[in-house]
């Protein structure tokens, strides 16, 4: 079992003096994908509370858990499940940290995730995977039936890779490489010819395996001469 903790701040306008409720109950859908399993699905964060009068609310945390087969070790067991809650009252607001276990996967290390983040983040991010995906089906929709072998698909890759290079600087926001598998790659070797951070790639891919003929998306990462600690 793996452990994935969330925490979240819920305003509640500064008005909760006493918490009398809170339950937190997973609603996820699982899908079989190629190469592993994905988990979608929502927690329901409920409770009642006493400011001037008793209030009730509702918080809805969205779940996209994704689960490689070499990770997973028994496809039959795999879910997720709400372990355990703990929460502080701040400044009239309610902070929680919610603990979910995720079963049929090899132990891991745990992973912490920060909801609360800028809107505009979010924004930028959903925009990020809405045109990285239309890049994606433009690239597989151009390329002719006849190309089979993978060198040939690399390089109207590159050709797409060539376009985007002109974009503005100012325009850097968004902009994406793709990059097919070819044999003997690894993400440290693309990551070294892209030289963008290998975690960074296997993040944005979800960690896939490096099958010949798999496309890969790269991030864009314009040089940054700050100081990096």
């Amino acid at each position: 079992m793996q452990k994935i903790f969330y925490e979240k701040e819920i305003d509640l306008l500064h008005q909760l003096k006493e918490l009398v409720s809170l339950t937190v109950d997973e609603s996820i859908d699982y899908k079989i994908e190629d190469h592993g399993v994905r988990a979608v699905g929502s927690l329901a964060i409920k409770g009642e509370y006493i400011s001037q009068e008793k209030r009730h609310f509702l918080e809805n945390v969205e779940l996209d858990v994704y689960a490689d087969d070499q990770k997973i070790i028994d496809r039959q067991d795999f879910h997720l499940k709400v372990e355990d809650f703990h929460y502080d009252i701040i400044d009239g607001n309610l902070k929680i940290k919610i603990e979910v276990g995720v079963y049929g996967v090899e132990e891991g290390e745990n992973r912490y995730i920060q909801l609360d983040e800028d809107p505009i983040d979010e924004i930028e991010k959903l925009s990020r995977d809405v045109e990285t995906q239309t890049i994606n089906e433009q690239v597989v929709a151009e390329a002719p039936e006849e190309i089979q072998d993978v060198e040939k698909l690399q390089e109207k890759i590159y050709e797409t890779k060539e376009k985007e290079e002109k974009v503005d600087d100012d325009e850097d926001l968004g902009v994406y490489y793709l990059y097919v598998v070819l044999p003997n790659d690894t993400y440290a070797s693309i990551a070294r010819q892209y030289q963008v951070d290998e975690k960074m790639i296997r993040d944005y891919n979800q960690d896939l395996n490096l099958d010949v003929g798999q496309i890969l998306i790269i991030p864009y990462a314009p040089k940054d001469h700050s100081n990096k600690v």
